[in-house]
């Protein structure tokens, strides 16, 4: 005989406070909007998440149960730069640099928020590279130089000048400590990392080099170009493997897979694809921004991919399947580099409004929804806990 569940036994577990969304949470929204100026896809998007936490907590059964919910949005902003942020790398576990059209180079940590240092060598619109090991960062820029720093301490140690091309990218192979800089004539010079001897330069594009990127074994190197094309290179002899012009657009950014013949392709026709270059085809797009895609990440566990673009969003994608993971939003700005940190769990991005921000990976909710809802929780007789690492434990009340 099946046990039945006694009218006793549900009298503790309070009812659900967002049954129908209605009354105090939509009017609650209507003034949020109203206050900030969010347009109706921030309502839509509100609503989104409060369904979220409405369906976590409808599994909750008893005072032992519980659920935990990410928080979406950023977890901390800081406007450092005057002018737009070009490039950002992490240089440790926690600590970031950014460098912006102001020219200035900061470092700054995300965790302790503690003061910001400031270098004193600058760079015009400069990209920056740390090594894998993060004893080294490298910031190429259109003054025709690639300045080096070592880490943890910043100190400058050396310059390498590129003879009278500006540099629009740059890429470091730990492995062969061999650094890549792409030249605004088209050219990509390789050089040894500790010496800065050249090893060889060859001719990449007939346009600007906006991206590099070696694979993991540093056996292949991917460059693309304003162009429209990208091209997949040996760099130890500068032998031409494959090539593409198909993307039909200006590149952004390329990265590279561990198999050595996938390259993942963003530019300014807001979409990003998969390109097997031994196949030469396409074979996978991700699909979902609005706006331009200035930057790509892959995670360091090589399973997920962030996208940066115009459309003020940061996107994160399975790679293997191009779905898309979630979307993070909350960024006053075009967003225009982002970097996966050392562990995976966080990224850190640089926007159009000089600002730099702190976004975790795993996300189902925002601030600004949470904020709205806890009094709802706590009153719907739910106990809200939140925790040091950005997420948010709720569970039904004993009483």
């Amino acid at each position: 005989m099946d046990e039945e569940t006694s009218p006793e036994d549900d009298q503790d577990k309070p009812s659900n406070p967002f049954s129908g969304l209605s009354g105090d949470i939509k009017d609650r929204i209507e003034e949020e909007r109203i206050a900030t100026q969010e347009g109706e896809r921030q309502v839509a998007l509100d609503f989104i998440r409060i369904f979220r936490v409405k369906e976590k907590i409808s599994s909750l059964s008893g005072p032992r149960d519980s659920v935990e919910v990410m928080l979406g949005g950023p977890l901390y902003t800081k406007v450092l730069h005057k002018d737009p942020v070009t490039s950002i790398s992490f240089v440790s576990n926690t600590s970031c640099a950014s460098v912006g059209m102001d020219q200035r180079i900061h470092i700054w940590d995300p965790i302790s928020k503690n003061d910001v240092s400031t270098l004193d060598e600058m760079a015009y619109n400069g990209h920056l590279v740390s090594t894998k090991e993060m004893d080294l960062l490298a910031c190429g820029s259109l003054d025709k130089t690639v300045q080096f720093w070592s880490l943890p301490d910043c100190g400058h140690i050396r310059t390498l000048d590129l003879g009278g091309f500006g540099v629009l990218s740059v890429a470091i192979d730990s492995n062969t400590r061999t650094i890549a800089t792409g030249l605004y004539n088209g050219n990509v010079r390789i050089s040894d990392l500790d010496t800065l001897e050249t090893r060889n330069e060859f001719r990449a594009h007939d346009g600007t080099v906006t991206s590099l990127d070696f694979s993991p074994s540093g056996m292949t190197l991917v460059s693309g170009s304003d162009d429209g094309s990208v091209n997949v290179w040996r760099p130890a002899s500068d032998t031409h493997v494959a090539g593409t012009s198909e993307y039909a657009s200006p590149i952004t950014t390329v990265k590279i897979l561990d198999d050595e013949r996938t390259v993942i392709i963003a530019g300014k026709n807001k979409q990003i694809q998969k390109w097997n270059s031994h196949e030469r085809e396409m074979t996978g797009t991700f699909s979902g921004h609005s706006g331009d895609v200035h930057a790509i990440a892959i995670s360091p566990d090589r399973d997920l991919m962030a996208s940066a673009s115009k459309d003020n969003t940061i996107r994160i994608w399975d790679i293997e399947t191009c779905v898309e993971r979630k979307t993070l939003r909350g960024n006053r700005g075009s967003i225009n580099d982002v970097r996966f940190s050392p562990n995976g769990d966080h990224l850190f991005s640089g926007n159009s409004e000089g600002e730099v921000a702190y976004w975790g990976v795993q996300l189902d909710v925002t601030q600004r929804v949470l904020d709205m809802v806890e009094e709802m929780l706590v009153d719907g007789g739910f106990n809200v806990k939140r925790t040091r690492k950005q997420t948010v434990i709720i569970s039904l009340s004993e009483t």
